[in-house]
């Protein structure tokens, strides 16, 4: 019996080392085995490609009507679009905390202050002769826009104006809404002082200026 138990394990271990002999790395142009296989070859609809399943051949489906995706549902107008139902511009549409404010402090560093400058007076840096930009970036400071809703200017951050592109995509409903109250804290703060322009060089110290006048003979 010891005998038999022996032999047994003999022949199970050089099955076990010819196994792993043949495991140890070596490639094959054959796609790897997949015991289930069914994930990888499943009927599924697979965005903007064709499809042979429905009559119009497309994957992508219209929702039906009257439906609204999750997440999507637009219910305050004032909100989402900077209008009330009669059309006209709404106000804030709900109260900036210290951390709203930060916030629209931070977003408006990255997306507004290269154009419109760190106090909205319109001289960011694409303002730089330079780059010869062909419209000046608008001062927020402008009595006219001083004069706008707030959510006139969210609007225009949604859909941009003129030669300012939409940032719809790049900055969400709430952070919009922070830039607006950002831009009215700037606009109390008012645009800066121009610097005053320098009358004369300054002369480097431990230098002198030297002034040569020359007389002529009558």
């Amino acid at each position: 019996m010891m005998k038999r138990t022996a032999t047994t394990r003999l022949v199970l271990t050089a099955a076990a080392v010819l196994l792993l002999a043949g495991c140890r790395g070596n490639t094959s142009p054959e796609p790897p085995i997949h015991l289930n296989p069914n994930m990888d070859t499943q009927q599924k609809l697979v965005a903007q490609r064709s499809s042979n399943f429905f009559a119009d051949g497309k994957d992508m489906r219209t929702p039906p009507e009257g439906t609204v995706a999750r997440g999507e549902l637009r219910e305050d107008a004032a909100y989402f679009t900077g209008k009330n139902d009669d059309g006209s511009y709404a106000a804030m549409p709900f109260v900036m905390e210290a951390a709203d404010l930060d916030r629209g402090a931070k977003r408006f560093a990255i997306y507004c202050q290269p154009c419109h400058g760190e106090h909205g007076d319109g001289k960011g840096v694409i303002a730089d002769p330079k780059y010869k930009y062909p419209i000046p970036p608008t001062s927020y400071h402008e009595q006219r826009i001083r004069d706008m809703a707030d959510g006139n200017l969210f609007e225009v951050i949604s859909s941009g104006i003129r030669n300012m592109p939409s940032y719809r995509q790049q900055i969400p409903v709430r952070d919009r809404w922070c830039i607006v109250a950002h831009v009215r804290e700037l606009q109390k703060r008012g645009a800066p002082a121009p610097a005053p322009a320098d009358a004369q060089t300054a002369t480097p110290a431990g230098t002198t200026t030297e002034t040569t006048t020359t007389e002529t003979a009558q």
